[in-house]
């Protein structure tokens, strides 16, 4: 019983501190602290149960569909299936010795521990990592008992707006560790304080889930052009015409489209509904945009169209299209009425140099 008294093992560790020396005591399958400790499982070949079963973590979610384009979230649980099956005896404690008595019965009680996964660590990938950003990837549940089901995990996500309508692979990556085995030993001395060892090992678990990618709506729209395509810097009042066309196969119903401009060009009046687009229809959306005196000019500025709409099957429906402006030195382009007017006095000017011609020939003839 002497080498059993100079042994301090875990007994006297919290789980904490224990989930931090584990991949050390990894490297050479070592439940214990200190050196010259026993190396298992010449420690614990000789305990008094043998103890059969394991953790075993299942996940499921809330919801396994994502839209095209959209920021979401998927909301995953751990549920620990985990179960004893059976204990063997390796030694039955001596009837006549009360450490032993208590010995056993305690190692019996830790014994189904070995179901419960620690320091649960939860990982989500995407199999087609072109197709679905996972944008924050791991979580921690803590641990999970036999039995027990783990709360929410929320991964926000984004499928891609070009990510092709159908189904995609993810993988949730558990790592955790587990109790292998416990042995107890008496004393004579401290019946009821007996020596506790301990054999943890890491374990990993890859289970794969499956997502459906779709379309919000089948109703689908494209920018054709945007006029004008320049606006000075510290101009006001410009009108701007933006032409859409629904390239979907689905008519969009109460269509609003509602202009988000980089900061530095500002909207002063918003686009009306449009009652029905068909597919295949266009239609002009008509803004008035003022720019600030401190837009860099020369730049391309994006306008981001967010459309709101529904269809013959859902409401609340959304999308969105980029059309880009440039802006240009303040003062060096002229608003659309004075285009117009010189447009007009250049056509009337070729006007009358062409009909002075025509007076000097009639001239000439009669001469």
């Amino acid at each position: 019983m002497t080498d059993r008294h100079s042994v301090s093992l875990w007994g006297a560790l919290a789980p904490a501190l224990l989930a931090a020396l584990a991949a050390s005591l990894l490297l050479g399958g070592v439940a214990a602290v200190e050196s010259g400790a026993p190396i298992p499982p010449e420690k614990f070949s000789d305990d008094y149960y043998k103890v059969y079963g394991t953790t075993d973590l299942v996940v499921s979610l809330d919801s396994s569909r994502l839209y095209q384009g959209e920021k979401s979230s998927l909301f995953l649980t751990v549920t620990n299936r985990g179960r004893i099956t059976s204990f063997e005896a390796n030694e039955e404690p001596a009837a006549n010795k009360r450490e032993e008595m208590i010995a056993a019965q305690k190692e019996q009680e830790l014994e189904k521990l070995r179901t419960v996964a620690q320091d649960v660590s939860v990982r989500l990938r995407a199999e087609n990592e072109s197709a679905i950003d996972i944008t924050r990837s791991v979580a921690y549940p803590g641990s999970i008992r036999e039995g027990q089901t783990s709360a929410r995990l929320e991964f926000p996500l984004e499928a891609y707006k070009n990510a092709a309508p159908g189904e995609y692979r993810l993988y949730a990556d558990i790592n955790y560790t587990y109790q292998r085995d416990v042995s107890v030993e008496g004393d004579e001395d401290r019946p009821e304080s007996p020596d506790v060892f301990y054999w943890y090992e890491p374990k990993s678990q890859s289970l794969p889930i499956s997502v459906t990618v779709e379309r919000k709506s089948l109703a689908e729209f494209a920018v054709l052009s945007i006029s004008p395509r320049t606006l000075a810097a510290g101009s006001e009042d410009n009108v701007v015409k933006i032409s859409i066309k629904n390239v979907g196969l689905e008519a969009a119903k109460d269509l609003v489209a509602r202009l988000h401009p980089e900061s530095g060009i500002y909207v002063a009046v918003d686009e009306s509904p449009i009652p029905l687009l068909p597919p295949g229809g266009e239609s002009e959306l008509v803004y008035k945009l003022d720019v600030s005196k401190d837009a860099v000019p020369g730049k391309e500025y994006r306008l981001r169209v967010e459309f709101e709409f529904s269809d013959r099957f859902r409401e609340d429906l959304t999308d969105s299209e980029n059309a880009y402006l440039r802006v240009e030195p303040e003062g060096s382009s002229l608003s659309a009425s004075w285009i117009v007017l010189l447009v007009l006095l250049a056509a009337a000017l070729a006007a009358a140099i062409k009909n002075r011609e025509k007076i000097k020939g009639k001239f000439k003839g009669k001469s």
